[in-house]
């Protein structure tokens, strides 16, 4: 984590040159209790979350870098990408199509996020690999009923298999005092228990979607971009059956259990709320 924040720390403000009409919006953000000191790793992460939006997109959204898609799916593409230079200049371009995509869905969207206070903000910086984790834990919490009707000993070990034996302690124990489980995902597992690691992470994706969702475009926008394309789809975002405030509320418990030093790095009203 540290490494990753020093990495943007250096390398945010280079791309927030070339646009430079964010900085003075971002400054202001900077004395509050969120982003100071400047080095901070949120100061980073925040820098990053709103200047280079194309750092931790997702996957399945190449397509919204429009005249970059074809070729940024290319293996040799994607070795050249691995520079550090090149890096930092794809990004910077790339970012710059981003954000003026933010101005064509929401008004307002392309304003950088300052809030220090927004309770959807420690799920909304945390990085891809953090992000993933969530939505895991809180796909096997929707997939808990079912895990827990499992009894068959074939059945138990084909799941243990495909979700790991602490995956499957946790859905069958602990997740049930988050949320009770769904009722029936069938539909979810067309496959039986080989679907389920998939199953878990778009239905986890779909309630962090979810959290965020009654946040300022400017934040539910671009946190969006860092999840599947599937997962605000009404019919994934919406599954859990939470609205919006439980849903932010089953993801910080989540957060708090499995890596409660990043949340407790931002104000306690976003840690609570």
């Amino acid at each position: 984590m540290a490494v990753a924040a020093a990495n943007a720390a250096t390398e945010v403000p280079h791309a927030a040159g070339a646009h430079g009409a964010a900085l003075p919006l971002l400054g202001s953000a900077l004395d509050s209790p969120l982003t100071s000191p400047l080095n901070s790793p949120l100061s980073a992460r925040l820098l990053e979350f709103n200047l280079l939006p194309s750092r931790n997109l997702h996957p399945s959204r190449r397509a919204l870098l429009r005249p970059a898609t074809s070729a940024a799916t290319s293996p040799a593409f994607e070795r050249l990408a691995a520079l550090p230079r090149v890096a930092r200049e794809l990004h910077r371009d790339w970012s710059a199509l981003l954000l003026d995509l933010l101005d064509t869905l929401d008004a307002g969207a392309r304003r950088p996020v300052l809030a220090a206070g927004e309770p959807a903000l420690p799920l909304a910086l945390a990085q891809p690999e953090l992000l993933g984790r969530l939505a895991r834990d809180a796909g096997l919490v929707l997939l808990g009923r079912h895990l827990r009707r499992t009894v068959l000993r074939a059945d138990v070990a084909a799941a243990r298999e495909a979700i790991g034996a602490d995956g499957l302690a946790f859905a069958r124990g602990a997740a049930a005092d988050a949320h009770p489980g769904l009722d029936d995902v069938a539909d979810w597992l067309p496959s039986g228990a080989a679907s389920l690691p998939a199953a878990a992470d778009l239905l986890g994706a779909g309630v962090l979607s979810q959290a965020w969702h009654d946040a300022a475009p400017a934040l539910h926008r671009r946190a969006d971009w860092k999840l599947p394309a599937e997962a605000e789809l009404p019919r994934v975002r919406e599954a859990s059956g939470l609205r919006t405030v439980a849903a932010r509320d089953l993801c910080l418990t989540l957060l708090n259990r499995i890596e409660p030093a990043w949340l407790s790095l931002f104000p306690t009203p976003a840690a609570t709320r």
